[in-house]
């Protein structure tokens, strides 16, 4: 038998009834929607549609499929995943064999869509996140491109909508360690797009109805439902987020202590609470969320983006395999409008308006792709990594 380095995948494969099924669907999901809270059900209605369907939903948590496997318990799906979840050997092995097809994010990946295609041409499911990265501040992203609608059109597939709840606020993106706090998942599907409906749609009209069914905003969700997740240390992680303080203005001086942010600069403390809500000011009745804290600091960036940089020392790793990354230099990197430059022993540069995006590990580093789908990651101070995106996107 081959070893597993050698092992030739199917991808795109009917999902292995052994390791999705029963390992995955019956074991593995069960315990892991127990620990977190997960109350949801098959869709009765889903488990009889006639294929090919894309499921779509928005994207809050690494939660998300745990909650999608349970919504469609009792039927076969195939999940599209960023690649860097079989960077693992054991578990991109177990994955590939349970269906799930590896998708390069914000570069061209043929093999993705050669997998995603044979999914449709058998009448499959094909699960898709199309915000491409989960939430950092609880509100679906709206940039995507049009590519599910695209998919719809071209295969003739119904388009399932899903909404998920509480995944964000059990374990957001930001959160520096897999501490889960504790409060109720749900979720539904809120909008089916018949075969029909897709057919009678141009590409940009359902890519708009798409963008607008998967809107949400967990943040509004959870103010008007009640709904709170508790736990030790809200705060830890948030400044990698929340890195510009909304009273002095100062960047990169916010540190947790337990459910709060602290401001170096001016002492501001900001209190985050089971809700999501964010309360500050001295007699604490400036009340803010996450979202609205990150859209400030985007206007923030835009109002300088003629002349808005960061410049920071940095280290460069580069891909030695599937599996593995190795430090291949160090220098400064500087980001800018339309540019990244890094000077170390080699210069690297990349102008922006030829990315489609950067993948992000906030608190750590991001990661670009070249035009040869060479892939370079950056390490530079972690709470910087969110307001180079935010300059990257001014293209």
């Amino acid at each position: 038998m081959a070893r597993k380095s050698e092992y030739e995948y199917d991808i795109g494969c009917v999902p292995s009834t052994f390791w999705f099924g029963i390992v995955g669907s019956n074991i593995l999901v069960p315990i892991i929607a127990l620990a977190a809270g997960i109350h949801v059900k098959p869709d009765k209605e889903f488990l009889k549609a006639e294929g090919p369907i894309i499921l779509i939903a928005n994207h809050e948590s690494f939660l998300d499929p745990m909650v999608t496997s349970r919504l469609t318990h009792g039927r076969k799906v195939n999940f599209v995943c960023g690649e860097f979840l079989f960077r693992k050997h054991f578990w991109g092995h177990v994955f590939k064999l349970g269906g799930a097809i590896p998708k390069k994010q914000f570069a061209v990946d043929t093999v993705a869509v050669k997998a995603m295609m044979k999914v449709m041409k058998r009448g499959g499911v094909l699960v898709i996140y199309p915000e491409a990265t989960r939430h950092i501040d609880g509100h679906s992203v709206s940039d995507f491109d049009d590519g599910v609608a695209k998919l719809a059109k071209k295969t003739g597939a119904a388009i399932y909508v899903q909404h998920i709840h509480g995944a964000y606020m059990t374990l957001p993106r930001w959160s520096p360690k897999v501490r889960l706090r504790r409060g109720r998942i749900t979720s539904e599907f809120a909008r089916v797009i018949s075969k029909e409906e897709v057919a009678s749609l141009t590409v940009p009209e359902l890519d708009a109805l798409i963008k607008q069914s998967i809107d949400y905003d967990e943040n509004e969700w959870a103010r008007s439902t009640g709904a709170s997740f508790r736990g030790r240390d809200l705060a830890d992680g948030l400044q990698n987020i929340a890195y510009k303080c909304l009273c002095c203005g100062r960047e990169f001086a916010m540190k947790p202590r337990g459910n709060r942010l602290i401001c170096e600069g001016c002492s501001t403390a900001y209190e985050y609470k089971p809700d999501g809500s964010i309360v500050y000011g001295t007699d604490g009745s400036s009340v803010t969320d996450l979202h609205q804290w990150v859209m400030w600091e985007e206007s923030e960036v835009l109002k300088e983006s003629d002349t808005v940089d960061v410049t920071t020392p940095c280290e460069v790793l580069r891909e030695q395999d599937q599996f593995t990354f190795v430090k291949t230099d160090e220098g400064t990197l500087r980001v800018a409008k339309g540019v990244i430059e890094f000077a170390g022993r080699e210069k690297i540069r990349f102008e922006t308006d030829k990315l489609r995006g950067i993948v992000c590990d906030y608190g750590k580093h991001f990661e670009v792709y070249d035009s040869k789908g060479e892939l370079y990651r950056f390490t530079v101070p972690g709470n910087m990594v969110l307001k180079i995106q935010q300059i990257v996107k001014l293209r």
